[in-house]
């Protein structure tokens, strides 16, 4: 080794399997960068070669092995010699980061194709082609994410198939498939936790058994287990970007039977009663009581010629009721609290007068985040072209543009934000106009899922029936507002939430 010669190391990185396996992107990179060492005074004596990693982390094996190495004094380090910065990070922060890492060892970065002197300029420009790099690397998210985005709207799902399914391609096109191994135990899986005759991590274990599995062999951790089987893609529905769409793959079970399992999920392994398959044509099933805080249940009766009838009963010998009577009086009272027109209107009135509110202090908000940017964008390019003129030190202004660089980060991230928030109240009472005006109709066309979710966003405790009447001891929020709108002697709720209706029923609130 020549004595003038200063000691270095190379980095030479490819992300694709298919550079590594071809292996010219890593060849012309080590050549290149002996090439420059050679001509610039020094001499790799260590070559880290990454195969196959992304830079958008610096979490990458030999870049993990350079740290170490530059570390050891004994090596005498004082430089790692790299093809382009973009080679050693796409990220800005992971940048930053990498480099006051070596700095502190007292190694430099040198980058072949790119020549950044050691002044405050040359260090600016060291950031900006960091910045193109990131650029460049969110460019090509962005490409991918659209490209994703057509993917689940052709109704194809291009990430890693969760069990049950694998990872295949239908005319060219990734996209998932059921997996002939561990399908069918995803299916049982499904209809153990149906029957109900065990509770959920007593499935787990039964599974585990027969050999349902993670792809890597290890076994459904009990929490990772209740993740797994809410997962909409095995009733064949995909969920990305805020869009759902129903995907071509044919999903490992039924609509229904995804649902239904999703409610005994909910109750986080306790043994449930079995779900019978009649109980979607009886949705007020446990949902109402009686007197003697008996829940109501629902069954069919056969008559003389076989026919079917079907009833609600408080179960005892408690009286029977006509499914569809019942039923009938149920709707009566939950349009009791319907909204007129006017209460509609209203309603909208004051929802537009607080979030005009709220957007209007957003826009200044963004006015003023705007303005501060620029400002903060002037005083970088004033301190740099003092520094140039010698009137700061080149201490002075690393640090004050490092101050302004925190500010310009936070205020963008800030900007962003403001600048999303956005509500259509004009949509938004269109979509639940209905439902304010005749609930009743919006409830008996909705499928049971539905029917169930609404009786208890409008009754989160359920109703009593004392055999004449419904009552109940709390209703939905928009109810209590419903009630400002209107006069002392409405027949709706009082703001006290309570009205008797006898000695034995005072808990209850109705509306007659």
């Amino acid at each position: 080794m020549q004595p003038n010669l200063k000691r270095a190391v190379g980095y030479y990185r490819v992300s694709t399997k298919e550079q590594v396996e071809e292996g010219n992107s890593l060849s012309t990179q080590e050549k290149i960068c002996k090439e420059w060492s050679r001509k610039n005074n020094y001499e790799i004596v260590e070559q880290f070669i990454e195969q196959g990693e992304s830079a958008k982390t610096a979490d990458r094996t030999e870049l993990q092995k350079l740290f170490i190495y530059c570390a050891n004094k004994k090596n005498n380090i004082e430089a790692v010699i790299i093809y382009k910065l973009d080679r050693i990070s796409r990220n800005t922060d992971d940048y930053s980061q990498i480099r006051l890492l070596l700095k502190k060892y007292g190694v430099e970065i040198k980058s072949t194709t790119e020549f950044f002197e050691d002044t405050p300029v040359g260090r600016f420009m060291e950031n900006t082609m960091a910045n193109i790099a990131q650029f460049d690397n969110d460019i090509r998210s962005e490409r991918s994410g659209g490209g994703m985005r057509e993917a689940v709207r052709d109704g194809r799902y291009v990430w890693m198939a969760p069990v049950g399914y694998i990872n295949t391609k239908v005319n060219g096109k990734a996209t998932i498939a059921q997996d002939p191994l561990m399908a069918s135990l995803v299916r049982e899986t499904f209809e153990l936790i149906l029957k109900g005759t065990r509770t959920v991590e007593e499935v787990r274990v039964i599974m585990e058994e027969r050999g349902l599995t993670l792809k890597n062999g290890k076994p459904l951790g009990k929490s990772y287990f209740y993740k797994v089987f809410k997962n909409k893609l095995y009733m064949g529905i995909i969920e990305k970007f805020n869009e759902t769409h129903k995907g071509l793959f044919e999903p490992i079970i039924s609509e229904d039977v995804f649902n239904q399992v999703q409610r005994i999920l909910s109750g986080k392994g306790r043994k449930e009663v079995q779900y019978k398959k009649d109980s979607d044509d009886f949705p007020l099933r446990r949902f109402v009581i009686d007197k003697e805080s008996r829940k109501i249940t629902g069954s069919f009766s056969k008559g003389r010629k076989g026919i079917r009838y079907p009833f609600y009963r408080f179960g005892g010998n408690g009286s029977n009721y006509n499914r569809d009577k019942f039923e009938e009086r149920y709707q009566l009272y939950v349009d009791k609290f319907s909204f007129t027109e006017e209460q509609k209107e209203k309603l909208a009135s004051k929802i537009r007068e607080h979030f005009g509110v709220a957007v209007e202090k957003e826009k200044k908000d963004v006015k003023k985040l705007s303005l501060r940017i620029s400002e903060l964008q002037t005083q970088q390019t004033s301190l740099i072209d003092k520094n140039l003129k010698g009137i700061i030190s080149d201490e002075l202004l690393t640090r004050q543009l490092s101050t302004i660089e925190e500010e310009l980060i936070s205020t963008k991230l800030n900007l962003t934000n403001a600048e999303q928030v956005t509500f259509d109240v004009d949509k938004a009472m269109s979509i639940i106009s209905p439902f304010l005006k005749t609930p009743s109709e919006v409830w008996e066309m909705a499928e049971i899922d539905n029917k169930l979710k609404l009786q208890w966003f409008q009754f989160p405790s359920g109703v009593f029936f004392d055999g004449e009447i419904f009552g109940t001891t709390k209703v939905a929020s928009i109810y209590n507002v419903k009630s400002t709108f209107l006069d002392v002697d409405s027949t709706a709720v009082g703001d006290r939430g309570v009205e008797p209706l006898t000695s034995t029923t005072s808990m209850w609130r109705s509306t007659n």
